[in-house]
């Protein structure tokens, strides 16, 4: 699992793995300290709808079992994808974006984890709007990788355009990293100074420009580059 001079396809999971086992011990303590805490009867939020208000409730053992159980398959997921996926290279070149998206989403689960059951003990934490803030952030971190990133099946723009041409890689990456740093820092700003409902719409709006355009673009520079063949290609 280790990279080394000899062998530069294979990406360097120990900083993911170590990560991972501290968010999973500190999930696992705040859970022991909600079971000692919280009332067996209590009935907990688990979902909240585009207003902020509370949709869905859940049980005292559901709340606190479920994070660590989701952070334990993401773990697995990103150990093993690295060994099963191809283009293991380009993989390799991209460690660093993938060991953040890795740890950034357990870091965001932890949160949100210690935040419900804050709440659940009697706290007051606006959880719908610490989700804003803490998806912002780990879009602005992911938007400052991407450009950094190699042609590879496991993190990053992959369409059919970026995974033919190193160009439209590169760029597409380029523009997609400044939208999702863009769209973080929007969510950062308005997730504690505009009303949810009102947040709702930019959310629809920056997820929708970050997944269509970022894919629409990497087709039009793909069709320009000529290493990749693509006006033959779309003239087919």
């Amino acid at each position: 699992m280790t990279a080394n001079t000899s062998d530069r396809t294979r990406i360097d999971l120990r900083p993911g793995l170590i990560g991972s086992a501290v968010a999973l011990l500190v999930s696992a303590g705040l859970s022991a300290w909600g079971w000692s805490t919280i009332p067996d009867g209590a009935r907990i939020p688990m979902h909240w709808n585009a207003a902020g208000e509370v949709d869905r409730y859940g049980t005292k053992a559901e709340a606190l079992l479920t994070p660590p159980l989701i952070m334990i398959g993401i773990c697995v997921l990103m150990a093993v994808l690295p060994l099963v996926l191809p283009r293991r290279k380009g993989l390799a070149g991209s460690a660093r974006a993938y060991t953040a998206a890795w740890l950034g989403v357990l870091v965001l689960i932890t949160g949100l984890h210690a935040a419900g059951i804050v709440n659940a003990a009697g706290g007051g934490i606006p959880t719908p709007r610490v989700v804003l803030a803490g998806v912002g952030l780990l879009l602005v971190v992911l938007g400052n990788y991407l450009p950094k990133t190699r042609a590879n099946w496991a993190v990053g723009v992959r369409t059919p355009w970026t995974l033919q041409s190193e160009r439209s890689w590169r760029r597409t990456h380029r523009l997609a990293g400044w939208l999702f740093a863009g769209f973080g820092l929007v969510l950062l700003a308005f997730a504690f100074l505009l009303p949810l409902p009102a947040v709702a719409p930019v959310v629809v709006g920056g997820a929708v420009a970050c997944g269509v355009v970022p894919a629409a673009y990497s087709w039009w520079v793909w069709r320009d580059d000529p290493d990749a063949g693509g006006r033959e290609s779309a003239r087919r």
